[in-house]
Parts: structure tokens; C-alpha cells; sequence
């Protein structure tokens, strides 16, 4: 995995047949931010995205591609010095053309950083 325990921890995961809840450190200080932004840490939208693509991947135990993706939008900008950690909240069932279609949170209480919706396959 590209970001786990390097960009982002896993504190506690709460998995069920259908759902899938971590609770997820970011690391601000990490070396992507030199870049986006050094003064005003941004976490990447693609990195958000990859956040849930490994994560799925790790319910399923699988290497797993994006296929298409219906809907993403980012709905607030999510600092790691401001907002250390998430809740990474994600909906899924496995299809007929053996794809996993997502439906993907991230966010805190009060706060919806990234909603996404998608289908998954294994790599």
C-alpha cells in the first residue's frame, strides 16, 4: 500500500459484512507537503481517493483497480496540523461482474471532507 503507515495510520477499524469504519491518523508532517502546501498543509484530493482504494483493499484482502467512478466531491479542505484524524466510513457490496461498488466517507463529527461512489475490481 502506496499511503498506509507512511501517510496515514489505521487506529481502529469496525468491519461488518457490508460496511467498514477506520478511524485514521494523518501524518503532517509527511513529504508530500512540502509541496501542498508547506506553510498550509492540503491533503490531495487523489490522495483521499487512494485512501479508500487501500483501505477497500484491505477489507477485501485484495490488490483492487477504480473502474469508474459515478460521483466524488470534496466538500471541505482537509489540513492534517488542523484535523489529525478521520473517520474513513465506507459502504460496499459485491456485484454480479464480481465489482465492488463503494460508497465512501471522509469526514469527522462535524465535518464531510470527501464523499465518493465507485466501483472496485481486484487487480
Amino acid at each position: 500500500m502506496l499511503f498506509q503507515n507512511n501517510f496515514y495510520t489505521v487506529k481502529s477499524e469496525d468491519l461488518s459484512e457490508s460496511t467498514a469504519n477506520f478511524n485514521i491518523e494523518l501524518n503532517g508532517d509527511h513529504k508530500i507537503f512540502e509541496g501542498h502546501f508547506p506553510d498550509n498543509p492540503i491533503t490531495p484530493g487523489v490522495v483521499q481517493m487512494e485512501i479508500v482504494k487501500e483501505l477497500m483493499s484491505k477489507v477485501t484482502n485484495s490488490s483492487l483497480n477504480l473502474v469508474t467512478m459515478g460521483n466524488c466531491k470534496f466538500l471541505a479542505i482537509l489540513n492534517p496540523r488542523e484535523t489529525k484524524e478521520v473517520l474513513v466510513a465506507i459502504n460496499y457490496s459485491l456485484t454480479e461482474e464480481n465489482r465492488y461498488k463503494v460508497s465512501a466517507q471522509i469526514r469527522t463529527k462535524d465535518v464531510i471532507y470527501l464523499k465518493i461512489s465507485a466501483f472496485y475490481q481486484p487487480a
